[in-house]
């Protein structure tokens, strides 16, 4: 393994890190299967960062140091930079295999001037996995942004993180995107309360998709607007590739001001595809309501989304009762 230390002092120093990687990789100097290993001293790194390397990589903060006080920092979205590769803060492309990222932040601090309805030129990534072949394992990581924050391919498990935004902030293609015991904060808009949502699900026909598990879902309370977990882009069909709604909440807290019905179809004038089912489409178990004063109550589903499923007993033990069972058929079935 090739162990680099990088620190924040010197400008672009994670790119040049990077850079220097890829140059001995050409050069034959390691070979494309070398592990890096990259240690980030505390401060603030003001770059954008792309790797697109096969060398299995694992990037984390110095010992002892809070995901707070090492940070990853760019201002950049899709009318500076155009194409999802091109305007996030950290990009891994499809020649990624096994990436690993520990206890450090990833922002995007790009501010939103474009109102909804126009709004694509203010897509703004913090992290993006435009992969479905590798494998992407983030442990205590604060990965936050506005809106598009989080964008994942494939296959990928978020342990312990901090994820926020203030609109669609997860989203992708995904097979498994298994989230275990973090916080996903929905922030105010930049323009004030507007209706919003947390995840956008546009995952790979009947796969998993997104997953969470023991995980809260909280943010800047709402008075005068709506939020929802989940949208649909109304695009699934049995016919189609992607565009699934697939997303579980497995024991999941939620706050008291976020709908619930949970799931935003634009009054059902969108379709929500598949029904949901013990493995696809929208579903849930165990889901748990916090109100104002911390006070924790059942959560009633009879208002939900007529598209979503309520998991029995036995559909949790047999698909999500653990780790292994979620993540089983998958390459993160070992960790």
């Amino acid at each position: 393994m090739i162990e680099i230390n990088v620190s924040s002092k010197n400008p672009a120093a994670l790119t040049a890190a990077l850079k220097k990687i890829k140059e001995m990789s050409s050069s034959g100097s390691i070979s494309k299967d070398s592990a890096i290993h990259i240690i980030l001293e505390p401060g603030i790194y003001r770059e954008s960062v792309r790797y697109n390397l096969s060398n299995p990589l694992v990037i984390e903060s110095f010992p002892g140091t809070k995901a707070e006080d090492c940070v990853i920092k760019a201002d950049n979205c899709e009318s500076y930079n155009k194409g999802l590769i091109n305007r996030g803060v950290f990009v891994f492309g499809s020649n990624s295999t096994k990436v690993i990222l520990k206890n450090f932040t990833i922002e995007n601090a790009h501010v939103k001037t474009i109102e909804e309805g126009d709004s694509f030129a203010d897509s703004a990534e913090a992290l993006v996995w435009s992969n479905t072949a590798g494998t992407l394992t983030c442990s205590g990581m604060r990965i936050t942004g506005r809106q598009n924050t989080l964008y994942v391919k494939g296959i990928t498990f978020f342990s312990e993180c901090v994820i926020s935004g203030d609109k669609d902030f997860i989203y992708g293609e995904s097979e498994l995107a298994y989230f275990e015991e973090c916080e996903l904060y929905l922030l105010e808009d930049t323009f004030g309360e507007k209706d919003s949502c947390v995840v956008n699900s546009q995952s790979v026909a009947g796969k998993s998709g997104f997953v969470f598990k023991n995980c809260k879902f909280t943010g800047d309370r709402k008075n005068k607007s709506t939020a929802y977990v989940i949208r649909t882009d109304g695009k699934g069909s049995s016919n189609s590739l992607k565009d699934w709604d697939n997303v579980a909440l497995i024991n999941c807290i939620i706050e008291d001001w976020y709908s619930p019905e949970m799931v935003f179809d634009d009054d059902m004038n969108l379709k929500i595809f598949p029904r949901g089912n013990a493995k696809n489409g929208i579903r849930e178990y165990g889901t748990k309501i916090i109100e104002k004063g911390g006070k924790l109550t059942v959560a009633d589903t009879a208002r939900r989304n007529v598209m979503s499923y309520t998991l029995t007993d036995e559909d949790y033990y047999r698909f999500y009762a653990s780790r292994f069972l979620i993540c089983q058929n998958t390459p993160l079935a070992g960790i």
